[in-house]
């Protein structure tokens, strides 16, 4: 598979990516990553910098992988999320129209997924202000705006974004200056282009009720591998294996997925 956007480098898209092999060590960095104390755009760059083997042809350092599309990232996230729980996943809502609780099933692999647009990953805009040149927004702005108001977080990430005014480059002081007389159709402009370039992730799901029939538009958690639960779910198999086996931390921590879990089912077999 390939990042719907990716790192460009000398005209060309690098998207290539890779897992680590997901044992019990890169579980719990992850696991730890999501049970930090910061943000979640840093517990993100946390999560995948611990779990990437290598994304865009580099290895994924910090600021590789802050250096990515903000849709990169949720795409690399989903897949994370893939591989710590295969398969369906169920969720459960509440139907709007006839009240009740109804439970369904998401494969998160599937969600759609827009790729990238030409010019990716610049975008040019006519504002009142003059041409403009946007780069799309990556997880260093994210960083950066994520404890802000809405209006001021727009205008900072957009002032992020600016690299270009009238055919000039533009540095903070000027592209901030730049953003903060822009019109509500320079906005709009603005958020039409970004549209058209920068690639997308689905962020929710339609869902019928059961009962009633009614469609139902649901949100989902891209970022679900960073759930409370991953953690605590690992400490109780480590400790498990641990109790019936007499090994180590490391040593459990080194088995794949696939066969620590195969030894969790003979344990609970033979208990049986």
């Amino acid at each position: 598979m390939l990042l719907p956007g990716g790192i460009a480098e000398d005209g060309t898209l690098q998207r290539d990516f890779a897992f680590r092999p997901m044992t019990g060590a890169v579980q719990l960095a992850v696991a730890e990553s999501g049970a930090s104390p910061g943000s979640l755009p840093a517990r993100v760059t946390a999560a995948l910098a611990a779990s990437l083997e290598m994304v865009g042809g580099r290895a994924p350092l910090p600021e590789v992988v802050t250096g990515l599309a903000v849709a990169d990232r949720q795409f690399l996230m989903l897949e994370l999320a893939a591989r710590l729980a295969p398969g369906e996943t169920w969720l459960t809502a509440w139907c709007a129209a006839c009240r009740e609780r109804f439970d369904f099933a998401v494969d998160y692999r599937c969600l759609p997924v827009k790729e990238a647009g030409a010019g990716y990953p610049f975008v040019d805009v006519k504002t009142s202000r003059g041409q403009c040149r946007f780069r799309v927004p990556i997880g260093a702005d994210q960083e950066l705006v994520h404890d802000l108001d809405d209006g001021e977080a727009l205008r900072c990430l957009l002032a992020c974004c600016l690299v270009a005014h009238g055919g000039r480059r533009t540095d903070g002081r000027s592209s901030r200056a730049v953003v903060e007389s822009f019109s509500h159709d320079d906005f709009a402009a603005i958020d039409t282009a970004f549209e058209s370039v920068a690639p997308e992730v689905a962020v929710s799901v339609q869902a019928a009720c059961p009962a009633c029939g009614a469609l139902h538009v649901i949100p989902v958690d891209l970022y679900r591998a960073l759930s409370d639960s991953q953690g605590e779910n690992l400490l109780q198999e480590i400790h498990a294996i641990a109790s019936a086996y007499h090994w180590g931390e490391a040593e459990i921590l080194a088995l794949p997925l696939d066969r620590r879990r195969r030894y969790l089912e003979l344990i609970e077999r033979s208990r049986a």
